[in-house]
């Protein structure tokens, strides 16, 4: 029998942040809903059901809540045993997308597998996969991560691996993001600044490079800087977007009762689901969906700080960073802050694989919540340093 059953509390033994359970559980319940209300008109006008993305949605819930259930009942000690198995499998995972056979391309992106009818994107699962293996490797070398060949190496290996295959399948958007919270957690870990200004000096002229060398992404970007000068029309989605939100006015047209959904935000299902939302809600749903996510992660945060040891606080930390930044994007992205990404909604857009993804880091937050170190002293992060 493996040590970590041995030396670890048994399945649900320890109960877990039941407020941080509630909110979770609150967040899918009004994602489905908004769902449905959401995308009927799309559905429809593909021949479809109405029900037809909800349902879908609802299909990928049953996996979702096992994966939750998974990662939250195992010990968390279990699945440290395993990161540097798991994140090698879900780099494998990665590179399926560009077998014949195997991988499904969509406008030009090699990001899917497909199984019959189903269809699985594996970069989604890549990202709790590598807060996982990060949290671990970051908390076994601690002690040596002012030793760059040593410490920070190895790990840093494993995400430029990553991003680099995320970014051939052309999905720059989820390259960024996985560079983005793979860094924040570097930064938790206390590595020396050194590494971030390397970092920055190497990144960011490659971030630039990768832009000015894909005539789609570089459109997007002038788009967004000089919306007036865009002769690619490139900004269309984020104006209906602006239009749905502004028409939302204080309280909203109603659940199932927005127009704009219908004719001026393609792909409402999925990266502007948040416009159909404000439209029928309203500046009052705003403050919904806002107190909602901030009292989310305000509790996942939580159990990062309290948590028993550096391992556990890197984890929960991680995959709260990783579902906090996504969120932020889409909303910025949908809010015409930013430039169109393609970045999901967790909980709320259409799409098997993210929710999947989004309820695996979920659990993870709610399995460390069992392990903290008591309700009063945080000491995880704050002790690590």
């Amino acid at each position: 029998m493996s040590a970590a059953f041995t030396m670890e509390r048994p399945f649900g033994q320890t109960k877990g942040d039941g407020l941080l359970l509630s909110g979770l559980v609150l967040l899918a319940g009004i994602g489905l809903a908004n769902l449905y209300s959401a995308s009927y008109g799309f559905a429809m006008a593909l021949g479809r059901a109405p029900s037809y993305f909800a349902l879908r949605q609802a299909f990928w819930m049953l996996p979702s809540v096992a994966a939750f259930l998974v990662a939250a009942a195992v010990p968390a000690e279990f699945w440290r045993d395993r990161a540097g198995f798991i994140a090698l499998a879900s780099i494998v995972l990665l590179i399926l997308p560009f077998v014949p056979g195997i991988g499904i391309v969509k406008n030009g992106a090699s990001r899917w597998i497909g199984f019959g009818s189903i269809t699985v994107q594996p970069s989604e699962l890549f990202k709790p996969a590598l807060m996982l293996y990060l949290a671990h490797i970051l908390a076994k070398k601690e002690d040596k991560l002012g030793d760059v060949v040593n410490g920070v190496l190895p790990p840093l290996l494993v995400v430029v691996a990553g991003v680099g295959i995320v970014l051939l399948q052309n999905d720059f958007s989820t390259a960024l993001l996985l560079a983005t919270i793979a860094l924040g957690l570097f930064w938790i870990a206390h590595v020396p600044l050194l590494f971030f200004a390397a970092a920055g000096s190497v990144g960011v002229p490659l971030l630039a490079l990768t832009v000015l060398t894909s005539d789609y992404r570089l459109k997007r970007v002038i788009g967004f800087l000089a919306p007036r000068f865009d002769p690619a029309d490139l900004t269309y989605q984020v104006n209906g977007s602006l239009r749905a939100i502004r028409a939302g006015g204080l309280l909203g047209k109603g659940m199932g009762l927005g127009t704009l959904k219908l004719r001026s935000i393609p792909e409402v299902q999925s990266d502007f689901v948040f416009a159909s939302w404000v439209e029928e809600t309203g500046f009052l749903g705003v403050l919904i969906f806002s107190g909602l996510w901030v009292f989310v992660l305000w509790r996942a945060f939580s159990a990062s700080l309290r948590a028993r040891d550096a391992y556990r606080s890197y984890l929960a930390f991680g995959m709260t960073l990783y579902l906090a930044t996504q969120t932020l994007v889409n909303v910025l992205v949908a809010v015409g802050a930013v430039p169109a990404t393609g970045m999901p909604l967790p909980f709320f857009s259409s799409g098997g694989s993210a929710l999947v993804s989004a309820a695996i880091a979920a659990g993870f937050i709610y399995n460390v919540s069992k392990d903290r170190v008591s309700d009063t002293a945080p000491e995880g992060l704050a002790a690590n340093g």
